[in-house]
């Protein structure tokens, strides 16, 4: 063999060996990085678990609202605080909360004997001093001569204006008309205040009337006055008589 056929062997062999040795080994343990770009979801399967460590907090934002479900009891921090909003009835307006009315439960009726007259009215029982009534519903139920109907149906607490309710139809029995109201509604009554129900017909009538409410009653603060800031001058309607049923008007026409 030539020298120079020899030289051609030699760069061969050479050029190989460096070939092999640039090739990484498969049977070596690389770990590299490895960068997912432009996936929105990555999904891992066959994973049990996944550990994030070193991490002091985790952080929600242009989240509205988070629900917390299932949770019985929130333990707040010391200084920390709950801010309370009345809902919005259907009108926009707040609604006002009722708090304690489970605590101090109250409730009161009386009864009105027309007996030949066309108006009544009668007294429920004194607020205990120290406490503030909240009445939270009135109803009233009455029996009138067929064709004679309700005027007006009225509760007052006797420090405030008065306040009228709507009566419905009921049904006729026996020659009597029976009428009935049941409302909803938030009127209150300053301590030792004697609340009482006043009701007019449309004539003279030997039926009755039943007046009843619900509510509770709250503590009124020491130092507190506990009444009620007056309202427009008090004023009943008229009967188509004239007469005015106010308390104390019609003293032959009341009942308990």
């Amino acid at each position: 063999m030539t020298q120079n056929a020899w030289k051609y062997v030699i760069a061969v062999s050479l050029f190989s060996a460096y070939t092999l040795a640039a090739v990484p080994l498969f049977g070596q343990a690389l770990t590299q990085p490895v960068q997912v770009v432009n996936t929105p979801n990555v999904n891992v399967v066959n994973t049990p678990s996944v550990s994030v460590t070193n991490t002091p907090s985790v952080s929600v934002s242009n989240t509205p609202s988070v629900n917390v479900a299932n949770t019985p009891t929130v333990a707040l921090e010391a200084g920390a605080g709950v801010n309370v909003s009345s809902p919005l009835d259907g009108e926009g307006n707040p609604t006002p909360l009722a708090v304690l009315d489970a605590v101090q439960p109250y409730e009161d009726s009386c009864f009105i004997f027309f007996a030949g007259s066309n108006s009544g009215n009668c007294s429920f029982q004194a607020i205990p001093s120290g406490k503030r009534l909240v009445t939270q519903e009135f109803d009233a139920a009455g029996t009138l001569e067929t064709g004679l109907k309700p005027v007006f149906i009225g509760f007052e607490t006797n420090s405030t204006a008065p306040h009228f309710f709507p009566a419905t139809f009921m049904a006729s029995a026996n020659g009597y008309d029976n009428f009935a109201t049941h409302q909803e509604t938030r009127l209150y009554a300053p301590p030792s205040a004697a609340p009482f129900c006043f009701v007019g017909v449309t004539s003279n009538s030997n039926g009755n009337y039943g007046c009843e409410f619900s509510g509770f009653l709250v503590d009124v603060p020491l130092g507190s006055s506990g009444a009620v800031a007056p309202g427009v001058q008090r004023q009943h309607p008229a009967l188509p008589n004239g007469r005015n049923p106010g308390l104390g008007r019609q003293p032959n026409n009341t009942g308990r």
